[in-house]
């Protein structure tokens, strides 16, 4: 069994210190991973099903692994989830490159389209949007 500790970039953990202090308690403890989630865009004000309010603190998933990779040396880094309508693809795949290399390989990609939002309409866009990102990215 592999362990993951999530949510490094987020609420208490959004403070670089912190971000440090966990993923090098992971290290230490033998996890195999640290992810980081992504919310870029939350709704004002907060929506079900959106787990977070707008004004909870989080940093940006893939600045925060690059953070964590530069004070750790094992432990695997690993988005869950990349919003992909909602980040360019070309830049996201440079990014995610850059931090794979800078990091000695240790990164995993988890990608998705999102929460849908409330709109019916604005679902199938977003899914469609992701849908084609994800093709994009073969």
């Amino acid at each position: 069994m592999r362990l993951g500790l999530i949510h490094i970039n987020m609420g208490p953990m959004s403070d670089p210190a912190e971000v440090v202090q966990a993923a090098r308690a992971a290290e230490q403890a033998g996890f195999d991973s640290v992810w980081a989630g992504e919310h870029l865009v939350l709704p004002d004000p907060q929506v079900p099903p959106s787990p977070m309010a707008p004004q909870d603190p989080a940093l940006d998933s893939l600045l925060a692994l690059t953070w964590a990779a530069a004070h750790t040396a094992t432990i695997r880094l690993a988005t869950g989830i990349i919003i992909l309508p909602q980040r360019n693809p070309v830049l996201l795949a440079k990014q995610v490159a850059t931090l794979d290399v800078l990091s000695g390989g240790r990164v995993m990609l988890g990608v998705g389209a999102g929460l849908a939002p409330p709109d019916p309409d604005g679902a199938a866009r977003t899914i469609e949007a992701g849908a084609a990102a994800i093709a994009g990215l073969r």
